[in-house]
């Protein structure tokens, strides 16, 4: 019953799931699931509603409307009261709304300066922030899907040709194709972005680059010939010791993804607000 009044108010009133979600600071979801029945409001916001269609609390759950009293005119002596007006505390710097609440007003500590905004504009800046994040997150799941089984795929085949290529056994070539799947849990977490796998790779990899020392040559031929020569082996060198790092760097994410992703991908579906927008 609940559930057919508020429709019907808000289609009586000209106003849209949004409009009204707007007005309760809510979602426009969360007024479909209460129009759908299956959530109902709590009683506050039962009451918001009775004041923005106009009715009582009894009509909100189907009744009548209350009986009007029978009212006696009495002649009294009109008497006239000032009330002052109540003072602009601040304006909000969003919708450019007076506000005379203190609790309505909220400050930003930006750098580019302090922002004050209504408590309105503040709530609706969240519900925007937390639909991009959202959004976000549903996106880096389908990449993590379309990604991961592109790469599993191209690993696979890699692994199966360079195997059939040296002409190994089968169960060597089983094998090296079961390895090449792990590669999809390392990938997905990769782009799941809500777990620690991609800190430890780079962490990992970072190890690889190793600051040489600096060299003293004497200023001749000699010399820098000498300069030239230890420098190019320190950069070889270098380059051997960083990819080895970067390998035992994926490695270990591998590995330890595949226990990880079952969890990073449980996290997303739940909560795809929590993946991080670079």
């Amino acid at each position: 019953m609940l559930a057919e009044t508020i429709k019907e108010l808000r289609m009586k009133n000209g106003l849209t799931q949004k409009d009204l979600a707007d007005k309760l600071c809510v979602t426009a979801q969360a007024v479909s699931r209460w129009e759908n029945g299956s959530t109902e409001p709590s009683v506050s916001t039962i009451f918001e509603m009775a004041k923005i269609f106009g009715v009582s609390i009894e009509e909100m759950f189907g009744g009548n409307p209350p009986e009007k009293e029978t009212v006696v005119e009495k002649v009294v002596e009109k008497e006239y009261i000032y009330k002052e007006p109540k003072p602009v505390l601040a304006v909000c710097e969003q919708c450019n709304k007076p506000i005379f609440g203190a609790d309505d007003i909220v400050r930003y500590n930006l750098r580019s300066g302090k922002r004050t905004i209504c408590k309105s504009c503040d709530n609706k800046n969240k519900r925007e922030v937390y639909e991009r994040a959202v959004a976000h997150g549903v996106k880096q799941r389908k990449l993590s899907f379309i990604w991961g089984g592109i790469i599993t795929a191209l690993a696979v085949a890699l692994a199966l040709v360079i195997t059939v290529s040296f002409e190994l056994g089968a169960g060597i070539i089983a094998g090296t194709a079961i390895g090449a799947l792990l590669v999809f849990p390392f990938v997905s977490c990769l782009f799941l972005q809500n777990n620690f796998i991609m800190d430890m790779v780079e962490s990992v990899a970072s190890w690889g680059f190793v600051k040489f020392p600096g060299l003293i040559f004497s200023l001749d031929l000699d010399g820098i010939i000498w300069l030239l020569t230890v420098k190019l082996a320190f950069w070889i060198l270098g380059g051997i010791i960083a990819v080895a790092f970067l390998l035992l760097a994926a490695a270990l994410g591998i590995a330890v993804s595949v226990f990880v992703y079952p969890y990073a991908l449980s996290k997303n579906i739940k909560h795809p607000e929590l993946s991080v927008d670079d």
